[in-house]
């Protein structure tokens, strides 16, 4: 790898370890939040689900943008972006504009993240592909674990120090990002498809509300049923839109692929997984055990640091199986992971035997997204290497998203919302001890399903294992 090479990992390094640290880090800390900004739990859920939300809507349609204009300007300016909503949201003194700065954030982050995997294969040769997004997964797991300690050890300060944390290295990222990369010629200019990119996010923005509201108002409720039948119609009218335009957002000549569908597929699998066992542990931590933020973030770190660890050494381990192979042993590692550790809750089981079962799910995530990743950016020709990173993206964010929402949903199902807001909190009364059982049985789920969801896509992978890859 040659220096150009090194300053590249270390500037998309950069945006992924500013992401993962500010995620994990506002998980540590919302019940500080809650009490501060005296906000309810609903819209404490919100303005963790707003930045993934942004992201996920954002990066396909920005993807494609890079592919048009270039990609060092748009990554610049998402350290811009994202520096001024840590600004907004270190600054908020109410729960909306907290929320408002976060989308804010997420908009930076979805500058970032769209253009980031291309810049990387724009860069690297075949030989260096894997060794460097290895390197920059690597950063990820590492990313969660300062995050959840420092998310910890900030808290104790104010929980705004999270958010000015994120300031110098936004600006850091944006020096670098300037002085760095190099834009690569487009060539021809193309056309963007902003009526397709309306509608793709339209139809994200009220899926995504659906699965929030719908513990408090019912499965058959007229909200949830107008919200699910506008949810379908304008999907319905995007899917028209990309089959019709020439420039479609989401091409479907990519989703053709089967390579890269199912490993689209299995990363939104895999993304879910990984994010409700991490979410679930989170509550569940300083919930009904009533640990403290920092102690929580020392507990999480089985599951954070074996995952860079493993996709660090994913890389190495590629020269001796396939990439598919890698893929499958990852989803396998993280599902069977996330049910052993719910079924130590069921049991009452001690720290230790829950740790080792997240290091299974951190090293199954190490192990599956670098392959994973590598997968879907090699299926494509380079005129789509943005619009192909930004369908990545957009994968993992709406895994993520669906794995906090159904986390919410199901606890939510079992627990009256102000009951889950004062378990949370850890605060003990007469009204919450006969809930506290219950919180247990939804954990235990949710980790039971999130295991199941992380191996559904192993059979389909298996399939395409003749395929090359």
């Amino acid at each position: 790898m040659d220096s150009y090479g090194r300053k590249i990992i270390a500037v998309t390094g950069t945006g992924t370890f500013l992401s993962v640290v500010n995620t994990s880090s506002l998980l540590i800390a919302i019940p500080t939040i809650l009490l501060s900004l005296k906000i309810s739990f609903f819209l404490a859920i919100w303005i963790i689900v707003a930045y993934s939300l942004a992201l996920t809507v954002l990066t396909p349609i920005l993807g494609k943008y890079s592919d048009i204009v270039g990609r060092k300007r748009l990554y610049s300016y998402g350290y811009v972006v994202f520096f001024a909503g840590s600004i907004v949201s270190a600054a908020a003194f109410r729960g909306d504009m907290l929320l408002a700065g976060r989308v804010i954030q997420g908009i930076g982050g979805a500058f970032l993240f769209s253009n980031s995997l291309a810049i990387i294969k724009d860069t690297f040769k075949a030989g260096e592909i894997r060794q460097a997004k290895g390197i920059k997964a690597a950063i990820m797991g590492p990313g969660a674990s300062i995050g959840a300690l420092g998310g910890g050890l900030l808290y104790h300060i104010t929980w705004r120090a999270i958010f000015i944390f994120n300031i110098p290295i936004s600006l850091a990222g944006f020096y670098m990002s300037s002085r760095h990369i190099h834009e690569i010629s487009r060539g021809k200019r193309g056309q963007m498809d902003l009526k397709g990119a309306l509608l793709l996010s339209t139809t994200i923005v009220f899926g995504i509300v659906s699965l929030t509201i719908l513990p408090s108002t019912g499965l058959l409720s007229l909200t949830i049923v107008s919200l699910a039948v506008v949810t379908g119609i304008f999907f319905i009218l995007f899917w028209l839109q990309e089959h019709s335009s020439p420039a479609p957002i989401i091409n479907p000549e990519i989703m053709r692929n089967p390579k890269l569908s199912v490993s689209a597929l299995a990363l939104v699998m895999g993304s879910l997984s990984r994010f409700s066992v991490l979410f679930l542990l989170t509550l569940f931590f300083q919930g009904p055990l009533k640990y403290s933020p920092l102690y929580s973030g020392v507990l999480l770190l089985p599951l954070a640091g074996s995952m860079g660890v493993f996709s660090f050494f994913s890389g190495f381990i590629k020269q001796k199986i396939t990439d598919t192979a890698l893929e499958v042993i990852g989803l396998v590692l993280t599902g069977t992971g996330s049910i052993i550790v719910g079924i130590l809750l069921a049991i009452r089981a001690p720290y230790l035997p829950v740790a080792l079962s997240m290091v299974l799910v951190g090293a199954g995530s190490g192990l599956f997204y670098t392959p994973n990743s590598t997968i879907i950016m090699l299926s494509v020709p380079a005129r789509m290497r943005g619009e192909t990173a930004g369908i990545r993206t957009l994968m993992v964010n709406l895994g993520s998203v669906m794995g906090l929402t159904v986390v919410f949903m199901l606890i939510s199902a079992y627990v009256p919302q102000n009951i889950v807001s004062s378990i949370f909190l850890g605060l003990s009364n007469s009204s919450i001890g006969p809930y506290i059982s219950l919180f247990y049985d939804a954990s235990e789920i949710i980790l039971f399903l999130s295991g199941v969801v992380s191996l559904l896509p192993v059979p389909m992978i298996l399939r395409h294992r003749g395929e090359g890859s």
